[in-house]
This record gives C-alpha cells, sequence and structure tokens, in this order.
C-alpha cells in the first residue's frame, strides 16, 4: 500500500494553516468619548480643512485594512468624506471616501469603507486625517458632520496615540491634504478612524514541543519522509 506525500503531509499543512487562518478585525480608536461638535461649531463659516491625528506603530508591524469617519448619532452622514493616511513624510499611503447616508458599514459609531491591505511599519509615525467641506454660516439643520474632542479615548494594542492635526483651513472647498499641523486640541478630534487585521493569540495554541519554522517542524517532516520511504520500500 502507498500513502502520498500530501496524505502524509496534512497534519502538518493542517495545523500550518490552522495558525496563519486565525486573525481578528479592531478598529483603531475603539471607543467614541468626547465632545460631540458639527463642522460648523469647528471651524469658520465656508471653511474647508483635513482634520485628523498622528501616532506611532509599536514593535510590531500592522495591517490597515479600512478607513473611517465618526457618525454622530450613528444616523448617516450629511456629506461623504475622503480620509486617508500619511506618512509622517507627508506621503499619501492609502485613500477613498466614505459616502453621506448609511451606505458605509457601521461598527461602534463609526463608518468604513475598505481600502487594499496596507502594512503600517513598527516604530514609524502616521497621520489619519478625514475632509471636511464648508458650511454656510447660517446652517441650521444641516451644520455638517459631528467630530470627537476632548475625549478620553481606548486605542488599538500597538499603536500610541500622538497628537490632534489639521490641514491650513482655507475658505471654500478643497482637495483632501496632509494634515501636519497641531491645532493645540488635547485628546485628539475623533474624526477619522481605520480598521487593523491583528493575529489572534487565542484561537490556535501552540504545542510546547512544536515551533513553527523552527526545530518542531523540521523534525515533523523528516518524521514524515521517513514513513514515505518505509511503506515505498516494506522490505528494505
Amino acid at each position: 500500500m502507498k500513502i502520498t506525500r500530501s496524505l502524509l503531509l496534512f497534519p502538518v499543512l493542517a495545523l500550518f494553516g490552522g495558525l496563519c487562518a486565525n486573525a481578528s478585525t479592531v478598529a483603531a480608536v475603539q471607543t467614541a468619548n468626547g465632545s460631540s461638535f458639527t463642522w460648523r461649531l469647528t471651524i469658520g463659516a465656508d471653511q474647508s480643512a483635513t482634520i485628523g491625528w498622528s501616532f506611532v506603530v509599536g514593535p510590531q508591524n500592522l495591517e490597515l485594512t479600512a478607513l473611517g469617519i465618526y457618525d454622530g448619532g450613528s444616523d448617516g452622514l450629511e456629506t461623504p468624506h475622503a480620509v486617508g493616511i500619511w506618512s509622517s513624510a507627508g506621503t499619501l499611503l492609502e485613500q477613498t471616501t466614505i459616502p453621506s447616508g448609511t451606505a458605509a458599514a457601521l461598527t461602534a459609531g463609526y463608518r468604513y469603507e475598505s481600502v487594499a491591505p496596507l502594512t503600517l511599519t513598527a516604530g514609524q509615525t502616521y497621520f489619519v486625517g478625514a475632509h471636511f467641506a464648508p458650511v454656510a454660516d447660517v446652517c441650521g439643520t444641516a451644520c455638517g458632520d459631528a467630530l470627537l474632542a476632548f475625549g478620553s479615548e481606548t486605542f488599538a494594542a500597538g499603536l500610541t496615540f500622538l497628537n490632534s492635526t489639521q490641514s491650513a483651513a482655507i475658505i471654500g472647498d478643497g482637495p483632501l491634504v496632509y494634515p501636519n499641523l497641531n491645532p493645540g486640541v488635547s485628546g485628539g478630534f475623533f474624526g477619522p478612524n481605520f480598521l487593523l487585521t491583528t493575529a489572534d493569540p487565542i484561537g490556535a495554541p501552540e504545542p510546547a514541543s512544536f515551533t513553527i519554522g523552527g526545530p518542531g517542524l523540521v523534525a515533523l517532516l523528516a518524521a514524515a519522509r521517513r514513513l514515505q520511504r518505509r511503506l515505498d520500500n516494506p522490505l528494505a
């Protein structure tokens, strides 16, 4: 009887696949604390700007998979918002537009749109920002979407909040731009948010005698090869 090598290696591949497949998605800003201000109450009439915050990544790389923005009341956005993330040198790395209304996925007070996975490198500083279009001086019930400020936010493991940021405000509308100015608001402008994919350390426990990529895997593969040779040549 001959057992194919693929069948012998099946337990190895199954175990390896199980360890790699366990992951979870978490928000960078995990709470919606603070005071909510509509855009017209945050800035002068008929002005636009990109508002956001900066952060530094911890000792391990992170993977960004979606960009989003706060939806005060979770009842839909007044207007669409371009949201982006920049390197500390001002290079735009990824961007998307969160549509008005309730079309974008809502999670814990923020609406998100998926983007191509982006690696955030350990030890590097990044800026995330959302564009807010101008609002008329007499805004009535349409005063622009809200931001959170002066709150006590909880952040995803592996990143550290640095400070609030914004671009220079301009009269009229403008594009999404690098928000590298400090507006002097403690606690951050939220505003923009993003989703991260992180490894799940609980979902796939690792046996004490087995280490992925280490001696344990080598030994297991060698044993499988010896068994294959014995089955192929039973009289040897």
